[in-house]
């Protein structure tokens, strides 16, 4: 199912409204709630140059991996949650932050 959620994602941020159609006559599509299937029509019908963004099916998604306690595969392939994997514990990514001068 992780994976089929990751297609439709993946079709519905780059707006491609054949794949998008494709997934959605997909038997399991049946089990996906029904804002979530109408948000991918509405979509797949506004076209490419729409800014619509797939708002429901995104959090449908991260819903459903953390219902699993599942992770995102591009996380752990990235190397990401280095040793949080080990301990159990999710760790906190730290971001350098540039110090201005007092004055600025």
């Amino acid at each position: 199912m992780l994976d089929y959620l990751d297609s439709l994602c993946a079709a519905l941020l780059a707006r491609n409204g054949t794949e998008i159609r494709r997934l959605l006559r997909h038997p399991l599509a049946r089990a996906l709630p029904r804002r979530v299937r109408e948000e991918g029509y509405a979509i797949a019908r506004a076209g490419p140059e729409s800014l619509r963004a797939p708002v429901q099916t995104l959090h449908f998604y991260h819903q459903t991996l953390h219902l699993l306690g599942a992770r995102p595969a591009t996380r752990s392939e990235a190397g990401l949650t280095g040793g949080a994997e080990r301990t159990g514990e999710e760790r906190q990514i730290e971001m350098p932050f540039p110090l201005r001068a007092a004055g600025s």
